[in-house]
């Protein structure tokens, strides 16, 4: 009778007890699979937005300094009104001259100074889809006006932002 007793406390597990434990463990992992793509997928459309914004930022910065510092813009090297727009500026400084010339080349914003390719002005991960340049000139200052869009795709996650500025050239 001993033996009998020992036998009976050491069964296992019924069969619902199993599918009922399968269904909870199945739920669980569902759960954590769509958190895991859900922040999976955010993190893609930050990380798109982050070199959108970083190369926007940047590029706007860069063109609006060196605008803002322009003794003149060259009409003849420059395309206005169109995208892919071009812009060619001129500093003048103690008789020194500098040409600074941004433009679209393979949906990158790049710039050269004097004639020679000075680098991108936009991250390799961004492409620009839009520049452009527009002047504003009346009696008493000379402007430029300045409209960029950015795109970044990251997977599946593409952001896109424009970009817009207007900039009077004070070295005139």
């Amino acid at each position: 009778m001993a033996i009998k007793m020992k036998n009976k406390f050491k069964r296992g597990y019924t069969l619902v007890e199993m599918v009922i434990y399968v269904a909870i463990l199945s739920i669980v992992t569902v759960v954590i699979a769509n958190t895991l793509v859900s922040f999976s997928r955010s993190y893609r459309d930050l990380l798109a937005l982050r070199l959108v914004d970083h190369s926007g930022i940047d590029a706007m910065e860069r063109m609006t300094r060196d605008i803002r510092f322009a003794t003149s813009i060259n009409l003849v090297g420059s395309t206005l009104g169109t995208s892919p727009g071009v812009l060619t500026i001129v500093r003048t400084t103690n008789s020194i001259s500098t040409t600074t010339k941004f433009y679209i080349q393979n949906s990158i914003l790049k710039t050269d100074v004097n004639g020679s390719y000075f680098g991108p002005l936009s991250s390799s991960g961004a492409t620009v889809t839009n520049l452009v340049f527009s002047k504003i000139d009346n009696a008493i200052s000379k402007a430029i006006k300045i409209d960029m869009t950015v795109s970044a795709t990251v997977g599946t996650a593409t952001k896109t932002k424009s970009y817009h500025s207007t900039v009077i050239l004070k070295g005139i």
